[in-house]
């Protein structure tokens, strides 16, 4: 006998079994063949047509899509559907070559949907006509998660409740697009962004319309060329925004943050995020009366910090500036606990798709655990400034790198006194200590203890020269409180004739360098130097010979140059690395080859 609950129990399952809201499950196959018949329901009978597949289905069925390329676009109305393909780089739906035979607004339309989409490559060619202004559009509920959108003009319309995570969006012009008819509520998470456009106006997440809540968590939004009037993120609601440990780079600002809206309901929350390169404002915020936490975050390599709008009042706290040539703050009350200092990033380089940027902190980095002490990161300590720092942040060892090479070195001849001044640009690293200075009467010479002239901590040091023929070189060098030097200044020549007619020049010369650090885990730079323009190929062997893999750094200009690598994926050892440099007419010109030690 059944006892009542067992009853309760298959009476609900078959329930939801006669009236199919669990869904069926269904498959497509670009190798289905002549095999394919409805209702799909294997892989041996599996659709060989997406949109096929979707017209067939019932709402709340869920389709497996087989690798292959998919060349259609889709329209789905007032269906529930969850469709996930079983490799991410090979489900690849291709709008290419058929813009505009289907529909013109989105290669994939769903209409008063609610839509799961997940291990899918959405791809199609740029058309000047804008025949796709969407990738993805839905009017209705998403989930989107770890795929690719190789996009026209925009990679995802949303108007309804959404969540996007893990996935790629590239050469693009705009990111996201959010229209606010019904207020809805945005997250985006792990998200990589790159707009590859220069267009005025170009943006990563939109939401002109205004309205909605959003959270904007971990993204990564690069923009391939400096310019025009861009923004990485813009949202013009009087909702609630949380923007937290994104890094964003090269647009004109990095966020724009305001009301079109009257009536304030919530707050925005802006923490640990790295705003770099941005060419003009960090933040643009104020242009309505709103209770905005701007907080732990770095904004470096901008005119203004943040810049607030018609005067409203705005507060920076606990946030850290760096070169801001205009000014940190515009209209904005500075915080009691805001740092104007260099972040000392791992590698400040610009941030470019599939470049050796590094914006994790260097050991001695003013911004580790300097950020609200209410607020801590994930080992519980109290919160660094920046990205990674704070409870969505990551936990990692700090690095003690070398200084930064010393930039700018410049000499003067003082005829009065035969005297030479060096000078140079200031190092800003919070563990600097000293410059070595070295000269020598060999061109390209190697810097050691017996060339050293000068030790100091001011960026001026005169050098007295006898009277006579005679060719000098210097170089200096940066020291830290734990003796790391940095990589030579680029080499000043001084030469002096019988008629004290002078010539000062700067030398490049062909050179690799020893990485740094040495030893390392898992990630090591690798420097080196060119005389003149060529074609730059770093390649990593073992140390029996074989070689690992090519790095193809592609035309470098002359002087000094240098990249990231990372040896995660290898076992701790000795490798090699070799510097080929070809130059005008595919004539090599310089090769060498150095060990590099990788413990783990």
């Amino acid at each position: 006998m059944l006892n009542y609950s067992t009853k309760i129990i298959l009476t609900i399952i078959l329930f939801f079994v006669v009236t199919n809201i669990f869904g069926e499950t269904r498959y497509v196959s670009k190798t289905a063949g002549l095999s394919s018949a409805p209702p799909y329901t294997s892989w041996a009978t599996a659709c060989d047509s997406l949109q096929k597949c979707f017209d067939y289905c019932n709402s709340g069925d869920t389709v497996y899509v087989d690798r292959g390329i998919y060349r259609e676009t889709i329209y789905v109305n007032d269906k529930n559907l969850t469709i996930i393909g079983v490799d991410t780089d090979e489900c690849i739906l291709d709008g290419t070559g058929i813009a505009g035979k289907i529909h013109k607004y989105a290669m994939c339309e769903f209409k008063n949907d609610t839509i799961t989409l997940k291990n899918m490559t959405l791809k199609f060619k740029r058309v000047d006509d804008y025949s796709y202004y969407y990738a993805f559009f839905n009017d209705g509920i998403s989930n989107l998660s770890n795929c690719i959108i190789d996009s026209t003009a925009c990679s995802l319309g949303l108007l309804d409740d959404s969540i996007v995570n893990n996935t790629i969006m590239r050469n693009t012009d705009y990111g996201i697009e959010v229209g606010a008819y019904s207020d809805p509520e945005i997250e985006i998470n792990n998200c990589y962004f790159y707009v590859l456009a220069n267009l005025s106006g170009c943006t990563v997440i939109n939401n002109g319309a205004g309205g909605g809540k959003f959270k904007i968590y971990n993204n990564i939004m690069l923009k391939a060329t400096l310019g025009l009037d861009s923004y990485a993120i813009s949202l013009l609601t009087n909702e609630r925004i949380e923007i937290k440990n994104n890094l964003i780079c090269r647009f004109r600002s990095a966020i724009n943050e305001g009301s079109f809206q009257s009536g304030v309901k919530d707050t925005t929350f802006i923490l640990n995020n790295s705003m770099v390169n941005c060419t003009t404002i960090g933040v643009l915020t104020g242009n309505l009366p709103k209770e905005r936490i701007i907080k732990n975050n770095i904004m470096a390599y901008s005119k203004f910090g943040i810049f607030s709008e018609n005067g409203y009042p705005v507060t920076s706290d606990y946030n850290m500036y760096f070169k801001n040539w205009g000014s940190p703050y515009y209209q904005v009350t500075a915080g009691e606990h805001d740092l104007i200092a260099d972040p000392m990033f791992n590698n400040d380089t610009i941030a470019t798709l599939n470049g050796n940027y590094d914006y994790r902190l260097q050991k001695y980095s003013p911004a580790i655990d300097a950020g609200d002490p209410s607020i801590l990161d994930v080992d519980g300590s109290r919160s660094d400034i920046g990205m990674y720092g704070g409870p969505f942040g990551i936990s990692y060892v700090y690095k003690d790198l070398a200084p930064k090479q010393v930039k700018g070195l410049t000499a003067v001849y003082q005829q009065d006194t035969n005297r030479i001044k060096l000078t140079w640009k200031k190092n800003t690293e919070s563990d600097f200590t000293k410059y070595y200075i070295y000269k020598d009467f060999t061109q390209s010479f190697a810097i050691d203890s017996t060339k050293r002239i000068g030790i100091l901590t001011d960026t001026l040091y005169y050098d007295i020269l006898n009277k006579g023929t005679q060719k000098v070189y210097y170089k200096v060098t940066a020291i830290d409180s734990t003796g790391n030097e940095s990589a030579p200044s680029t080499e000043i020549n001084v030469t002096i004739t019988e008629n004290e007619e002078i010539e000062i020049t700067e030398n490049y010369s062909y050179q690799l360098y020893q990485n740094y650090p040495n030893p390392f885990n898992p990630t090591t730079t690798i420097s080196y130097s060119l005389k003149e323009p060529g074609e730059v190929r770093i390649k990593l062997y073992t140390v029996t010979g074989e070689l690992l893999k090519t790095i193809i750094e592609g035309t470098k200009n002359k002087g000094y140059n240098e990249t990231q690598i990372d040896l995660s994926t290898y076992s701790s050892g000795i490798y090699l690395y070799r510097l080929e440099v070809t130059g005008a007419g595919k004539i090599p010109v310089f090769n060498d080859l150095k060990k590099m030690a990788f413990v783990k």
